[in-house]
């Protein structure tokens, strides 16, 4: 008798996707007043514990989010209407605008 494969395969219980991440962060951003760490399961019911303690570390590390020392959630950053690039913000001298639009076509 042969084995029956799945029909997929497993996933791992911390992969996360960028909806469960927008989840979480529209969860945040949504709660009147700073939400509490442990407040997170029940703001996001249909989220594992696991999960949301990955979120968390990411945002944290990506300075998305700042939490105090007595587990408050007390900043979320705002996203860019537009999401400027460095080349956009940056201070470019003339001379390297110029040799940069001589250079553009070639590749």
């Amino acid at each position: 008798m042969k084995r029956r494969k799945p029909d997929r395969k497993a996933r791992p219980a911390n992969e996360i996707t960028e909806e469960e991440v927008d989840a979480f962060l529209a969860a945040i951003k949504n709660y009147d007043g700073y939400p509490k760490l442990r407040d997170l399961g029940r703001l996001l019911p249909g989220m594992s514990g696991l999960k949301i303690n990955v979120i968390l570390r990411y945002l944290e590390r990506s300075k998305a989010i700042i939490v105090d020392n007595d587990g408050y959630i007390t900043w979320v950053r705002k996203d860019a209407p537009d999401r400027l690039t460095i080349g956009d913000v940056a201070s470019i001298s003339r001379e390297l605008q110029e040799y940069l639009a001589k250079r553009g076509g070639e590749n």
